[in-house]
């Protein structure tokens, strides 16, 4: 990830494993001087997407799609399954990568849309957050939210050649 001059400024390294069709996600986070501070894990057993989030080899923090929304939305809670309100939410166009983060009194803290692409298969992502508001959990939560959507997107790919009866070889 890169700052408004071009400055990388965060470096997310991982991989997603596919283990008898549950996929298993592992994101590490490094900032500019290639010191991992986080990553990311996706819980194998949950009700709903969840990921949580490590410091230090400790759950900080824990991301969970809500399951009977209206709307699709995710919801952030720091200090991980202690705590039963989430400190901030996102709803909005996921797979149009276009939505808003608020926070509990229903403000909004950040948004997030859609860049220009500069390479073929590369996202490239607008991030914009308010002062005073953890940028380092916003931008944790946007690349959740893109994996997941990325994970849905490639389900509905493969759902439409199975329809189209088309073998998945040649």
């Amino acid at each position: 990830m890169r700052d408004t001059s071009g400055k990388e400024v965060i470096q997310i390294n991982g991989a997603n494993i596919n283990v008898g069709g549950m996929v298993m996600d592992k994101l590490y986070f490094k900032n500019s001087a290639d010191v991992e501070f986080c990553s990311v894990e996706r819980r194998m057993l949950a009700t709903t997407t969840c990921y949580d989030i490590y410091q230090k080899g400790e759950c900080v923090c824990k991301v969970d799609r809500e399951m009977f929304a209206a709307s699709p939305t995710y919801k952030f809670f720091y200090e991980g399954d202690m705590n039963p309100f989430p400190d901030f939410t996102a709803t909005g166009a996921f797979s149009e990568r276009k939505y808003t983060f608020k926070n509990g009194m229903g403000e909004t803290i950040a948004r997030v849309s859609r860049g220009e692409e500069a390479f073929r298969d590369v996202d490239t992502y607008q991030v914009e957050v308010a002062a005073g508001v953890d940028a380092a959990a916003i931008i944790a939560v946007a690349v959740i939210i893109d994996e997941d959507h990325d994970e849905s997107d490639q389900k509905k790919e493969e759902e439409k050649k199975e329809e189209g009866g088309m073998w998945p070889f040649g």
